[in-house]
């Protein structure tokens, strides 16, 4: 138990100092699912979104609405259409 009150401090203690309450939000709403479906990838964040991503059929509801919600705002990264002449 110490171990994961340990983690979930150094979770929180890498956020920006700008988070908002909404993330603030989105991060409890994943807080349980990080730990057990993804624990492997704490504490490197990136690593945690992705594991959730890859995992979104075997996380909780509320997780998933936020999951599918930053997909939804994050750029599209592909290839680079060049200019045809």
């Amino acid at each position: 138990m110490k171990i994961k009150i340990a983690i979930a401090f150094a979770f929180f203690a890498l956020m920006p100092a700008t988070a908002s309450a909404e993330s603030q939000n989105d991060q409890n709403a994943c807080m349980n699912d990080a730990f057990n479906v993804c624990g492997q990838a704490i504490p490197d964040r990136s690593r945690v979104a992705a594991c959730l991503a890859k995992n979104i059929r075997r996380i909780s509801p509320a997780c998933r609405a936020v999951m599918t919600r930053h997909h939804a705002k994050a750029p599209r990264r592909g290839k680079k259409r060049s200019a045809r002449r």
